[in-house]
C-alpha cells in the first residue's frame, strides 16, 4: 500500500482573528466522485494570517492523485474504464486490420459502455479510423502517421537521425500514446484509503503521528494495513465531522496492489488549491488532462511578428501569415481560427484585462480585444467548452487581414500593441480554444523587452516637408502570363520601403488549376523573398505585408466569358446570335488541353469538319470547324433542325469537348454554343464567331513594380514651416501631461514631458526664462517624428521651476521662430 501523510496548517499558526490558533482549526475529507482521487483541508472559519492581515481569506488545499499504482492480475477492471488489467509495459500485441474487425475485437474483449463512456465513440477512436490497431495500444490512439517517432519520440531530421523503432508500423515504448507514455494504458486502483487523526484539540485525541515509538502505542502500520484491506470498502474511509475544527493530520493512500520482481509501478501527485472547492476541483481538473495527454499542452499557433507605423493621429499594424501554416503538435491539426488585436497604453497591458471568470475571479487571459479577425469557415460564436464558466469567443466568420489600422489615438502618447494568434480548440480533447501569451519583461533598470507579438509606438505628426514613400502605378506591370485582374500596391509603412528597389509578384498554385490559390513577394534587388501564400485575391485588402508594402490583388474567382470580346468578327455578314455557357461536367478551373482558351468557330458553304458521333447521333458534316485561338481542332456535336448543317434557329446548338488530360482520348463538354432567334443569313463563307474568355491569374502569371522610398523635400519644409510655426504640448503644462510614461518599480510618477512640435528636422531650440536666461538646449534627432520631448530640467540637470518661458526653434533654411509657453506645477 501506498500513502502520504500531510500535517495541515490552513492560514499559517498564528491566532487570526477568530481567536483560534490556525493549525488547530483545520478540517479534511476527500473526493472519489467522477474518477477523482482527491483529498483536500481548508480551515473551519475559513480565516487565515497573511502578510498584511491577520483576518485574510484561506480557501482550499488539496493533493490529489494523478496517477496510482495498477492492478494488472485481479481480472477487474478498477479504473471502471471498459479495458481490464491493462498495463504499460505490455508490448505491441496483436496487429488487427480493418474497422469491423476492430469492433469485433473490442466488443468482444472490453465493456464497451463503460469504454466509450470514459474515452468517447469507438468510431472516433484514432486507430479505429486508421483501421489499424495493435492490441497492445489498449485505448486505440496510437496512429502510426503522427506517433510511429521510435523510442526517442522525436522524428527523424537533419539533427536527430531515426532510432529504434521509428517508421516502422508497429508502437515501440517511448513513442506518444503508447505504454510508458500513455496513463490510459494502467489499470489505475485510485484512491482506497482516507485516514484522519486528531493531534491536539478538547476532548480525546489520538497523541499523534502514523508510527509506532514505544511500548504500549497503536501499532500504526498494522493498524493503518487493517483499515486499507478492510473488506467492507466503506470502512476505508473515515467520516471527518469527528475531528472537525482541530490541529488534524491525515493519511490517504493507494493498495494494496502487487508489485512483482522487476515491475515497475507509477504513481503522480498534484498540490493544488482553490477559492472554494469548486475551483479546486477545477483546477486538479485542468492538471489531470494534461498529465493524461503526457504534458503534451494544448498549444496556440506561432506567434505572429508584429510591425507598426505611426503617423499623424494614426497607428497601422501589419503582420505575418505564420500563424496559419502550423499544425497542433497534440491534435495533428491545423486548427488556427483567427487573429486578437489589443492596445494598451502600459507594458504590463493591465487596460484591456477587465475580463473575470464565472466566479468574478481574474482578470481572464489576454483580456477585451481592440479588434478581432478570424477566419470564415462557419466557426463562430463562443466556443463549446468552458472555463470557470467562460466561453472563448472564436469571432464572426469576419475574414482574416494581416493589418489593423488605430485611428483613435493621441499624438505624444505611448502605446503598446500585441497581436495574438487564436486556434479553435477541441472539444475531442477536452481542449479549450488557445491564445498567444502577451510576455512583455522588464530589466532590472526598468527597460521593457518585447516579444514578436508586441510593438511600442507613439503617434506623432511627421516632420515638415516629410513627403511618403509610394509606388509608381505606372510601374505596376504583368511581366509573365494572360490572366486578368487588377494589381495595386498600398503603401502601410513608408520608413520599411526603399528607394529605388523592384519587386515581382508571382502567383502560385496547383499546375492543373487556372486560379491561383495564393501569391509571393520578391525583392528583385536583393532576391529577398519577403512573403509566401498570401490568399487575398479579391482584393479586400487583407493580405500579408513585406517591407511596408502590401499588394492588393483582385482576380475572378473562375473562367468567365468576355461578352464584349465575344461574338461574330467584323466582317462577318450573318445576322446569327449565338448565347455561349459553360456545361460544368468538369470544374470550371480545371487547367486542360484547349481549356482555359479562346475558341473560334469558321464558317464555310461546305464541309469543313465531321462531328463526333454518339448513341442516336451518328457523326456528320458540318459547314464549320472548332479551334482554339492558336489553331488547336477540338471535337463537337451539333443539334441542325433543318439540317443544313450549320446552326441558325432557336434550339439549334453546338457543344465543345476539351480532352480531360493531355495525352488521353477521354473529353467532356465544355462550352455550349446556342442560337438566338431566327437568323435571316445563316452563318456561312466568311463569317467567323469569335469566343473571349477572361482567366484568372494562374500559377505562370506574375508582375513587377518599382518603389520611391520616403524622403524630406527642404521647399515643402519651408512652405509648411512658414504655414505653421511650431508650438507647445501641453501649454500651459500643469502639474503633469497625459502622455507621460510610468515609474518603473516604484511608486509615484515618472519622468515628465512636454512636447514641442510642427519641428523641421535638425533644428535647435533654445529655452529661456523671461529674463532671457539659457534653460536648455534640444536638438532634433533627425527622425520623421516632427516632435522634440523635453524632460523639464535644465541643462544643469534640475528640476526646472514653474514660470512662463520663451523658446526659440532656429530650423536653418526653412526660418526661424519665436513662443512661450507656461509651466504650473
Amino acid at each position: 500500500i501506498f500513502g502520504l501523510y500531510m500535517d495541515s496548517g490552513v492560514g499559517g499558526s498564528a491566532i487570526s482573528c477568530d481567536g483560534i490558533a490556525e493549525s488547530d482549526d483545520d478540517n479534511a475529507f476527500y473526493l472519489t466522485d467522477f474518477g477523482e482521487d482527491l483529498v483536500y483541508t481548508w480551515d473551519k472559519n475559513n480565516t487565515g494570517v497573511s502578510l498584511s492581515s491577520n483576518c485574510a481569506t484561506t480557501g482550499f488545499l488539496g493533493y490529489a492523485y494523478l496517477e496510482t499504482p495498477g492492478n494488472p492480475f485481479d481480472g477487474v477492471d478498477n479504473d471502471e474504464d471498459g479495458m481490464t488489467d491493462e498495463v504499460r509495459d505490455g508490448g505491441p500485441g496483436q496487429l488487427i486490420e480493418g474497422q469491423d474487425a476492430i469492433l469485433a475485437y473490442v466488443t468482444a474483449n472490453y465493456d464497451l459502455g463503460d469504454f466509450e463512456r470514459e474515452l468517447g465513440p469507438i468510431e472516433e477512436r484514432p486507430a479505429y479510423v486508421a483501421g489499424v490497431w495493435w492490441t497492445g495500444d489498449e485505448d486505440l490512439d496510437w496512429v502510426a502517421e503522427f506517433n510511429d517517432t521510435g523510442a526517442d519520440g522525436i522524428f527523424a531530421d537533419d539533427d536527430t537521425p531515426p532510432d529504434t523503432g521509428e517508421n516502422d508500423g508497429i508502437p515501440t515504448d517511448g513513442e506518444t500514446n503508447f505504454d510508458r507514455t500513455d496513463i490510459t494504458e494502467s489499470d489505475q486502483i485510485g484512491l482506497t484509503g482516507f485516514k484522519m487523526n486528531r493531534i491536539r484539540g478538547p476532548g480525546q485525541t489520538d497523541n499523534v503521528v502514523f508510527f509506532s515509538s514505544g511500548t504500549g502505542e497503536v501499532d500504526w502500520p498494522r493498524a493503518l494495513y487493517e483499515q486499507f484491506t478492510a473488506p467492507n470498502i466503506d470502512a476505508r474511509f473515515d467520516n471527518n465531522t469527528r475531528v472537525e475544527g482541530y490541529n488534524i493530520g491525515f493519511l490517504f493512500a493507494s493498495g494494496p496492489f502487487e508489485l512483482r520482481v522487476g515491475r515497475r509501478e507509477r504513481f503522480s501527485l498534484a498540490l493544488a488549491a482553490g477559492n472554494d472547492l469548486n475551483e479546486l476541483r477545477d483546477n486538479v481538473d485542468v492538471v489531470q488532462s494534461i498529465y493524461d495527454a503526457n504534458y503534451q499542452f494544448a498549444t496556440p499557433p506561432p506567434a505572429p511578428t508584429v510591425q507598426a507605423f505611426a503617423g499623424d493621429g494614426v497607428v497601422t499594424l501589419v503582420w505575418d501569415t505564420a500563424a496559419e501554416r502550423a499544425a497542433d503538435p497534440v491534435t495533428n491539426r491545423n486548427d488556427f481560427e483567427g487573429y486578437r488585436v489589443y492596445r494598451s497604453t502600459d507594458p504590463n497591458f493591465l487596460d484591456p484585462q477587465i475580463i473575470l471568470d464565472g466566479r468574478g475571479n481574474g482578470p481572464l487571459g489576454n483580456g477585451r480585444p481592440l479588434a478581432q479577425f478570424d477566419l470564415v469557415n462557419g466557426i463562430d460564436g463562443f466556443s463549446e467548452l468552458a472555463v470557470a464558466g467562460v466561453q472563448y469567443f472564436l469571432g464572426t466568420d469576419s475574414g482574416l487581414t494581416h493589418t489593423f489600422t488605430d485611428t483613435d489615438v493621441i499624438n505624444g502618447q505611448t502605446y503598446y500593441y500585441a497581436v495574438t494568434a487564436y486556434d479553435r480548440g477541441a472539444v475531442d480533447f477536452n481542449f479549450y480554444p488557445s491564445e498567444n501569451a502577451i510576455t512583455v519583461s522588464r530589466t532590472p533598470r526598468g527597460g521593457i523587452i518585447l516579444p514578436r507579438n508586441v510593438v511600442q509606438v507613439r503617434p506623432n505628426a511627421p516632420v515638415p516637408g516629410y513627403v511618403a514613400a509610394a509606388v509608381d502605378a505606372a510601374s505596376v506591370e504583368q511581366v509573365a502570363g494572360g490572366g486578368t485582374g487588377q494589381v495595386g500596391v498600398r503603401v502601410l509603412n513608408s520608413e520599411a520601403v526603399p528607394d529605388g528597389h523592384t519587386f515581382r509578384i508571382d502567383f502560385e498554385g496547383p499546375a492543373d488549376s487556372v486560379r491561383a490559390a495564393s501569391y509571393r513577394l520578391t525583392d528583385l534587388t536583393t532576391g529577398e523573398v519577403l512573403f509566401e501564400g498570401g490568399t487575398d485575391l479579391e482584393g479586400e485588402g487583407r493580405g500579408p505585408v513585406g517591407l511596408g508594402l502590401q499588394p492588393v490583388v483582385f482576380t475572378p474567382e473562375t473562367v468567365l466569358v468576355d461578352t464584349l470580346r465575344t461574338g461574330f468578327t467584323d466582317g462577318s455578314s450573318t445576322d446569327a446570335t449565338y448565347q455561349v455557357s459553360y456545361q460544368n461536367r468538369l470544374p470550371i478551373n480545371l487547367r486542360r488541353p484547349g481549356f482555359p482558351e479562346d475558341l473560334v468557330i469558321t464558317f464555310a458553304d461546305v464541309p469543313l469538319d465531321t462531328s463526333r458521333g454518339a448513341i442516336g447521333q451518328p457523326a456528320r458534316p458540318a459547314h464549320f470547324k472548332i479551334t482554339t485561338a492558336d489553331g488547336r481542332p477540338l471535337d463537337f456535336t451539333y443539334r441542325d433542325v433543318n439540317n443544313d448543317r450549320t446552326v441558325s434557329l432557336p434550339g439549334e446548338l453546338i457543344d465543345v469537348f476539351t480532352p480531360v488530360a493531355e495525352g488521353t482520348s477521354a473529353s467532356q463538354v465544355a462550352w455550349r454554343f446556342e442560337a438566338v432567334g431566327d437568323a435571316q443569313r445563316p452563318p456561312g463563307a466568311g463569317d467567323v464567331f469569335r469566343l473571349a474568355v477572361d482567366v484568372p491569374f494562374g500559377p505562370e502569371d506574375a508582375f513587377t513594380f518599382t518603389t520611391r522610398g520616403a524622403f524630406l523635400d527642404a521647399t515643402r519644409a519651408a512652405d509648411a514651416f512658414a504655414e505653421e510655426k511650431p508650438y507647445v504640448v501641453p501649454n500651459p503644462y500643469v502639474a503633469s501631461a497625459s502622455f507621460e510614461p510610468e515609474r518603473f518599480a516604484t511608486s509615484g510618477r515618472g519622468e515628465r514631458r512636454l512636447e514641442f512640435r510642427a519641428i523641421p528636422a535638425g533644428a535647435v531650440i533654445h529655452i529661456y526664462t523671461v529674463r532671457g536666461e539659457l534653460v536648455q538646449t534640444l536638438r532634433h534627432d533627425g527622425s520623421i517624428a516632427g516632435v522634440v520631448p523635453w524632460n523639464l530640467r535644465t541643462k544643469d540637470n534640475l528640476d526646472v521651476a514653474p514660470g512662463l518661458y520663451v523658446f526659440h526653434v532656429d530650423a536653418g533654411a526653412a526660418g526661424e521662430h519665436v513662443g512661450k509657453f507656461a509651466i504650473i506645477k
